[in-house]
């Protein structure tokens, strides 16, 4: 009749023996480096440039919108882009535009806004949405 349980047993023992050695084993002490190095100071804002849409209208056929592009960084940028979105009435977009708010040779100081403006004669739209899409620094 032992003979029987002969396998669970084998199997127990060494399950017990392999919980001894683990259990008579000493962890190993975790190994701290401090580096007294100091953190590099955090990058002040350079360009940042945001869009702001100030209306969206339309009259007969055409829808226009309108907007301002605001400097948000601490350098003057050029070369402005601005993207115009036109959506159907359940949000879904119809067609995309591109705007130069702030063309070559032109500077948009920190802080400062230029107004910009897009139409279209697309049948459906019904809604409109602006967005940043690049901008250049020279400096």
């Amino acid at each position: 009749m032992l003979e029987r349980y002969l396998g669970q047993i084998a199997v127990v023992v060494a399950l017990l023996i392999g919980l001894a050695f683990w259990l008579m084993q000493s962890p190993e002490q975790a190994v701290i480096e401090l580096n007294e190095a100091e953190a590099p100071p955090l990058a002040s804002v350079r360009t940042r440039v945001d869009a702001v849409m100030t209306g969206c209208v339309r009259k007969g056929r055409t829808t226009r919108v309108e907007g301002l592009v605001r400097n948000l960084g601490t350098l003057g940028v050029t070369r402005v882009t601005v993207q115009s979105i036109w959506k159907r009435g359940d949000g879904s977009v119809v067609n995309t535009g591109l705007i130069y708010a702030v063309g070559e040779g032109q500077i948009l100081a920190p802080g400062e806004d230029a107004m910009f403006f897009d139409t279209t004669d697309l049948r459906g739209v019904e809604r409109c949405n602006v967005r940043a899409l690049d901008w250049w620094s020279d400096e």
